[in-house]
Order: C-alpha cells, then structure tokens, then sequence
C-alpha cells in the first residue's frame, strides 16, 4: 500500500527527478521526469537561463497536489489493485467462517514424506483449498449442483477432510438428498468434525433434521442405521404352499366328472362317490 504523504514529501524534495513516481511504480513517469531534469540542467550549465527551475516546478505541483488529495481518491488511483486483493481475501475468509465452519477446526492431516518434500503437499493443499472455495462461493449463489461439483474435486486431494464432506452435506440437504447427506455427515465424523452443534443449527441441514432417519441417525451415534437383509422364502415351503397349476385343476375336475358318471350309473355307491370326491379335492 503506498502511503500520500510519502509520496508528497518526495515530491516536494526530490520531485524533479521524479522519485515520487517511482515510487507509486509509474516507471514511465518517472523515467521522463529524470530524462527532463538532466535535459534542464545540461541547458541551464550552458548558460541558456533556469531551464532546471522546470521540472522542479513540475515537482512542487505534484506535492500540492497530494497533499491536498483525499486519502480515498489516492487509494483509488494508486492502490486500487491491493484493496482490489484485500477485498478478496477478507470476502473468502467470510465466507469460509459461514459457510464453511469445518474449516476453521480442521486439523492438518499427517502425511508420509515424498521425494519433493513439504512443497506437493502444500501444492495438494491450494488445490483442495481453491475447489472449496469455489464450492463455498457457490453455495453463497445457491448454485448447490456446481458447490458439489466443486467440493468432489476438494476431496480428490483430500479424501478424508472433514469440512468438505460437512459442505457436501449442506448442499444434498439443501437439494433434499437425505441420503447423500446422511452419508457425507457420518464421513465428517468420522474424519474428526467434532462440532456437534453445527449439526443441530446450521439451516443449511434444516431440512435433513426433519427426516425419520435423522433421528436414528442422530440416537445411533451419528452413524447410518443399517438395514437388516430381508428373509428369503424357503424354496421348499413355496414349492408345498404353491398353488396348482391350471392343468392340474382341470385334471381334478375331470375325475370329479368321472366318479359322478359312475355313481350315476350305480357302479358306485353315494358314500364311495363322497369319499373320492375329498379325497380328489384335498
């Protein structure tokens, strides 16, 4: 951040020579001013008149000038890219501390040493960090399709963060995918995301809260209550219990006939025709 009234006093002092637009990184500027104040001083060594008095006017005009400048239009003018950077980072670290408040209580995963040393993880580090601010900037947009896309790209470097599955959590209860987020929370646990509270309060995951499985999730100890198989029918007991085919009834029915033919025409007795038929009918 360059400070005006430094600038100011270098403009009073040596501003013929330009130092104070060095100063402010205009190099042309200040080129000139330097090229125009040795110009000046060679005329004036020939005795050509003040020629010097120039650009030590030009100078004097310029520490005026700042000095009189509100600290706001300076900055606009010659600081506008630092406030531009520092806008950004104080807007990212906000958005972290809200939307992503996993992040702040994460704690540095041990990782073995490679051959490049600390530089591939800090570079894996940037990278997570970089998707999961997209994500977070996302989610802020109520983009919540694109934060996930962007918080699965965070846990390809880091598989096991406990913030990143908290955020994916936030945005499947946000697009009411219980499930997704159930599993993504239980993962946060698991991995060390220890706020409990931020479970039961953040409104990101209201609607999850609202759902029967949150409930045994939560008496389950943050765990996803598994389902026992379903029984298998017994093949043999479908096999006795199944009912006849069509053929076979017809083939019953047939006898049925048959015995009533034979009853009719006294070969049979009613009680032997009786006896048969519940004997053919089961």
């Amino acid at each position: 951040m360059k400070n005006k009234i430094v600038a100011a006093f270098l403009a009073l002092f040596a501003g013929m020579f330009g130092v104070h637009r060095f100063y402010l990184q205009r190099w042309w500027q200040g080129v000139m001013y330097m090229a125009l104040a040795f110009i000046t001083i060679m005329i004036t060594a020939d005795g050509e008149g003040p020629a010097f008095l120039i650009p030590m006017v030009l100078g004097l005009v310029d520490a005026l000038l700042f000095f009189v400048m509100p600290t706001e239009d300076f900055d606009e003018k010659y600081n506008k890219n630092r406030l531009q950077q520092t806008q950004r980072e104080t807007y990212y670290d906000e958005a972290e501390s809200e939307a992503d408040p996993a992040a702040l209580m994460e704690k540095p995963q041990r990782t073995a040493k490679s051959p490049q040393g600390s530089k591939a993880g800090k570079k894996e580090n940037k990278k997570e960090d970089f998707f999961k601010r997209i994500g977070i900037e996302q989610f802020r947009s109520m983009d919540f399709e694109g934060a996930i896309e962007s918080f699965m790209k965070a846990l390809e470097d880091n598989i096991t963060s406990p913030s990143v599955h908290f955020n994916l959590a936030c945005c499947y209860s946000m697009i009411e995918n219980t499930d997704k987020a159930l599993q993504n929370l239980e993962k946060a646990i698991e991995n060390g995301f220890s706020d409990i509270s931020k479970i039961q309060s953040h409104q990101a995951l209201a609607y999850v809260r609202k759902q029967p499985e949150f409930e045994s999730f939560v008496a389950n100890g943050y765990r996803i209550v598994k389902q026992l198989p379903q029984a298998q029918p017994n093949f043999l007991d479908a096999q006795v219990n199944a009912p006849s085919s069509s053929n076979d009834t017809k083939d019953v029915l047939d006898e049925v006939l048959h015995l009533g033919d034979l009853r009719e025409k006294g070969l049979i007795s009613e009680e032997e025709f009786v006896a048969q038929k519940r004997k053919l009918l089961g």
